[in-house]
């Protein structure tokens, strides 16, 4: 009785799962616009900004590996 139970339960949950993925196939109409010069540019895809960045870490960077420029005896 277990067996014909789990068989029927499996055979049920094969069905309902190939009913969702039928569902899945169906075609909304949906339209999806993308359009990324839609509403001017973003300040980061900017040149300049990337060239002050760069230059602002590189500034960090020389001021941390040289330490100030002091030495102690």
């Amino acid at each position: 009785m277990k067996q014909v139970i789990q068989k029927t339960g499996m055979a049920l949950f094969a069905l309902l799962t190939s009913i969702l993925m039928l569902a899945q196939d169906k075609d909304k109409g949906l339209n999806v616009d993308v359009d990324v010069n839609k509403g001017g540019s973003d300040w980061y895809a900017q040149p300049w900004v990337w060239a002050i960045g760069a230059a602002d870490f590189i500034i960090i960077i020389v001021a941390i590996l040289k330490g100030g420029g002091r030495k102690e005896a």
